[in-house]
């Protein structure tokens, strides 16, 4: 009996997520927009590889602001990651 039991629970699980994926994306909280939508978050932030970035300003996870011109000579690892805020 336990072992429908969690059977069925997983199985509510999976069909919650998947209607989840199918609604989520449509809705204000799912919306990431577009490509364009996102660039123009950061305005001339966009370089191909082996081209000089521009000088960029970020800001930390304290809120700090931090320019590219700032760490010049240091090995830097940029990684840009969409996120939805939940």
């Amino acid at each position: 009996m336990r072992r429908f039991a969690l059977r069925g629970l997983a199985t509510a699980a999976i069909v919650l997520l998947l209607v989840l994926d199918l609604f989520l994306p449509g809705t204000s909280l799912g919306r990431r927009g577009t490509e364009a939508v996102v660039r123009a978050d950061a305005p001339g932030a966009v370089a191909r590889v082996g081209e000089r970035l521009p000088d960029l300003e970020l800001q930390t996870l304290e809120g700090r602001p931090v320019r590219l011109s700032d760490l010049r000579g240091h090995r830097v690892l940029l990684t840009f990651e969409r996120s939805v805020d939940w």
